[in-house]
């Protein structure tokens, strides 16, 4: 594919001049057109294009160069009354003709899938005519919701909790009653996104919600075998370009590799291997080669090994605890890995499932090739994890 995708994991604040500026350069400069897909927005679309417009218009877009693709959730209406309503309508592929970059809005990436794909699974005509203009150069880029609508597997919701409190489900046929449980064990749902992203399963708001677990789990259970996981943080941008992967924004990305990894039980995995990319760092996606912009810093930090509270991606010890201990941890100071022989730290959260309280136990692995740094975050690459879920009596 010629083309390149702009994921960004949700929360475009203080990036979100710098990932449109790279939207409208990869889409041809501030000549082109690009179209807005506000579908996963489930109300206001007039109002949500025109912000989204202003924002293109100061970065020197001309108005008239903005899109308006009308394609809404069933229940939506713009401001003339209309809802193509799927992207087979008569004429509605029209609205991309010279378009060269797309933006996929956030919300509920269930209507984006309702209305794009067909219910036998395949590319309505819309959908076709937006992998024409990836193929042929052009930008998709979206945010949260249309984030997660890149990849082929797509999470179409859940959270940790939600993993050990019941079986994943496949598919929206349930998705309107599961909404009005308000559950807060959502469980792991499956579905077909756009895929776009071939590279693996894309998840979003990763720095701010509990949501490693599912995706772990999500690459154990998706039923086409897709084992690597790409997790965008918030005002951040996983940028693809044939095969290249870097990043754009404030935060990170998570690339949670489970190729060689097994499940032992419910919440329990071994042998994941996690990277973390931040600006100026790089991932090869054919040789797994990640590129980091600074060395490894010496291990020189002597401390007491215990377990560390909320040891886990989203909470705001992970950085400090993975740079400071497991990166430049004196070898001293770590224990010993009874299973792998590695120096590991550890990390533990506790999860109230329906009345039954979980204690998560996450096993973090220094392997020969594991290297990091720290700057505002902490990359790093070849991390091992394994992870122990046990119920406990409070």
């Amino acid at each position: 594919m010629k083309g390149t995708l702009l994921i960004v994991g949700g929360g475009l604040r203080a990036s979100a001049d710098q990932v449109f500026s790279a939207l409208i350069e990869k889409a041809g400069g501030p000549r082109s057109k690009i179209a807005f897909i506000v579908t996963a927005s489930g109300e206001g679309p007039d109002a949500l294009f025109r912000s989204y417009r202003e924002d293109l218009v100061r970065l020197g877009l001309p108005a008239e160069n903005c899109i308006l693709v009308p394609i809404y959730a069933q229940h939506v209406r713009d401001e003339r009354g209309y809802n193509a309503m799927t992207g087979d309508a008569e004429g509605l592929c029209s609205c991309l003709d010279g378009v060269t970059g797309v933006w996929f809005t956030g919300g509920d990436q269930y209507f984006t899938n309702q209305c794009l794909i067909r219910p036998d699974g395949s590319d309505t005509a819309l959908l076709t005519r937006l992998r024409e203009i990836y193929t042929n150069g052009g930008v998709i880029g979206g945010s949260s919701a249309g984030a997660a609508i890149m990849s082929r597997v797509m999470i179409g919701s859940g959270n940790n909790r939600g993993v050990l409190a019941g079986p994943v489900i496949y598919g929206y046929a349930d998705y309107d009653e599961q909404c009005e449980k308000d559950d807060p064990c959502d469980p792991l749902l499956l579905c077909q996104g756009l895929g776009f992203f071939t590279e693996g399963i894309v998840d979003q708001h990763f720095n701010k919600r509990p949501r490693l677990m599912r995706l772990i789990q999500a690459c154990f259970s998706n039923r086409e075998g897709v084992r690597m996981g790409y997790a965008v943080s918030e005002d951040t941008a996983l940028v693809y370009h044939q095969g290249s992967i870097q990043v754009l924004g404030s935060a990170g990305v998570y690339l949670v590799d489970c190729r060689a990894a097994e499940q032992t039980g419910n919440g329990c995995y071994r042998g994941v291997v996690l990277h973390a990319l931040h600006q100026g760092d790089s991932y090869d996606t054919a040789s797994g080669a990640v590129c980091l912009a600074q060395p490894t810093p010496a291990k020189d930090k002597d401390f007491y090994p215990d377990y560390i509270n909320d040891g886990i991606i989203n909470s705001p010890v992970f950085d400090g605890m993975i740079e400071e201990k497991l990166l430049r941890g004196v070898d001293a100071s770590l224990e010993t890995d009874a299973e792998s022989g590695l120096p590991c730290i550890h990390g533990a959260v506790a999860y109230d499932v329906h009345g039954r309280t979980f204690l998560v136990k996450l096993d973090y692995l220094r392997r020969p090739d594991t290297a990091g740094y720290r700057r505002d975050h902490t990359s790093f690459t070849n991390v091992g994890l394994r992870i122990r879920s046990v119920e406990v009596a409070i």
